[in-house]
């Protein structure tokens, strides 16, 4: 499906290129991605964490769509719209994550950590400064 299509459906919107929005999600996954990576992880604590690293990547891949004038209406679709956008993103690993967070957030299940996750938000953050770079943006 392309991103006309995800459109027409409902499941992106349209949105305003806001580079300040961009630069403050960038920020804000910086922020968890810094909380994720000074803690010790054990197996006690590593479900309460796993969630924010998510966190952190999906407001990165967010911030890919806002900056190419999209706004997916889920998850998922965020991950379908970053994989059109960027088509070197893994979208089935991406999936794995978020099927990892949903299994804590929703059913109370403890996961193994997946340094992978920030790996992932790192690789789209580069992409998404290279963009706001390529629009004569300073990055954050």
């Amino acid at each position: 499906m392309d991103i006309n299509e995800h459109v027409k459906n409902g499941t992106v919107k349209k949105t305003i290129q806001s580079t300040e929005l961009v630069r403050s999600l960038l920020s804000m996954a910086n922020i968890k991605e810094q909380t994720v990576m000074t803690v010790t992880l054990t197996e006690f604590n590593i479900s309460a964490y796993i969630p924010m690293a998510y966190d952190a990547l999906r407001e990165v891949l967010d911030a890919l769509c806002i900056l190419n004038g999209y706004k997916p209406q889920s998850h998922i679709h965020t991950g379908e719209i970053a994989k059109l956008l960027h088509p070197q993103f893994d979208f089935i690993t991406f999936d794995r994550f978020r099927y990892a967070r949903n299994r804590i957030n929703y059913y109370g299940e403890k996961v193994e950590f997946e340094q992978k996750i920030l790996q992932m938000k790192k690789e789209v953050e580069k992409k998404v400064k290279t963009l706001l770079n390529n629009k004569g943006e300073t990055s954050p």
